[in-house]
């Protein structure tokens, strides 16, 4: 294994959205355009990780970070979207 990037992301079904942008845990079964399905290896070099839960991610971002590294987030745009 190599270096790994942790990353927090949310909004409106967040973890629905970023599984079905990883695609299957296997690659092999992973549709192409998939996180996975494009770069995947094979099972276990499946290249990307993503809770399966919002349960699942809260426990898992107290893992990677402290509190005092988690900063709230809003677009410069927003108020016009």
């Amino acid at each position: 294994s190599g270096p790994s990037v942790v990353m927090i992301l949310e909004g409106e079904n967040a973890v629905e959205v970023v599984r079905k942008m990883c695609g299957a845990t296997d690659p092999s079964k992973a549709i192409p355009g998939s996180i996975r399905g494009d770069y995947g290896m094979s099972i276990c070099q499946n290249i990307i990780h993503a809770s399966d839960s919002v349960k699942t991610s809260e426990r898992e971002v107290k893992i990677f970070f402290k509190d005092e590294e988690i900063m709230e987030y809003s677009l410069a745009a927003g108020p016009w979207i």
